[in-house]
């Protein structure tokens, strides 16, 4: 009975090793594809939205070499190797934890962190300011059909046109090939400020990563607990001291 056992927890931690090294190589991805689509918004982001797909790759690379070693012990049942393979579960399991707890705080005060980011950049708009931020606020407003942080007056300080209630062309929605004369003011400007727009699409991406996470978990539990169990029967059938 126990030697039926064992190889049924045998087989099912091989099983579970082969499942937790393609989560490994899906959360490596998933970090790596937030972490290129952040990065076209680098001026845009806190660098605290950096670390979530950054300990995505980190991780997805430390689970695929930990999973070899899983895969090892368990199919030529050492008992060390195994033991090896649950402390180190164990601490990855602790550690994601943590950082899923971070990361749903985090994605909580998205819109604010982003909101605080783009006010900051608002004074470097201009031909004859800071290139990078005029290029990626208009990217973004026009990429996400936004203007302004909350909303299209807030360029009026910054531009100085108080009086005219001029704003970015990027603001304004138009016809390309059109030759008459156009203007872009808040009258017809996006109404939907840039801070909820691009806010909403930051945070959907540091969703993915949290759902990554909280797979992962889940994975990493049921690894450890048919690891120690593996462990356990394996030494004593084996007779180990």
């Amino acid at each position: 009975m126990l030697a039926k056992i064992f190889t049924t927890v045998k087989y099912t931690l091989i099983t579970v090793n082969f499942l937790f090294l393609v989560t490994g190589i899906i959360i490596l991805s998933v970090g790596s594809s937030v972490q290129s689509a952040y990065n076209g918004y680098h001026e845009f982001l806190s660098e605290r939205f950096f670390s979530l797909p950054a300990f995505c790759i980190a991780t997805g690379i430390i689970i695929f070499l930990i999973s070899f070693a899983g895969f090892y012990g368990a199919f030529m049942e050492n008992y060390y190797m195994i033991l090896a393979f649950a402390g180190s579960m164990l601490l990855m399991f602790i550690f994601q934890l943590s950082a899923c707890i971070s990361g749903y705080v985090l994605r909580g005060n998205t819109v604010a962190l982003v909101q605080k980011q783009l006010i900051s950049t608002m004074d470097l708009y201009g031909p004859n300011k800071n290139f990078e931020v005029t290029k990626l606020w208009d990217e973004i407003q026009s990429d996400f059909t936004c203007c302004g942080v909350i909303n299209s007056s807030d360029w009026l300080s910054p531009l100085n046109t108080s009086m005219t209630r001029g704003v970015p062309v990027s603001c304004c929605n138009h016809v390309y090939g059109a030759i008459n004369t156009f203007t872009c003011n808040t009258t017809v400007a996006y109404v939907t400020g840039c801070s909820e727009a691009f806010g909403n699409w930051v945070q959907s991406h540091a969703a993915a990563i949290g759902i990554s996470g909280i797979f992962l978990v889940l994975m990493q539990a049921l690894a450890v607990a048919g690891a120690v169990w593996l462990a356990n029967i394996t030494r004593r059938e084996r007779e180990f001291p």
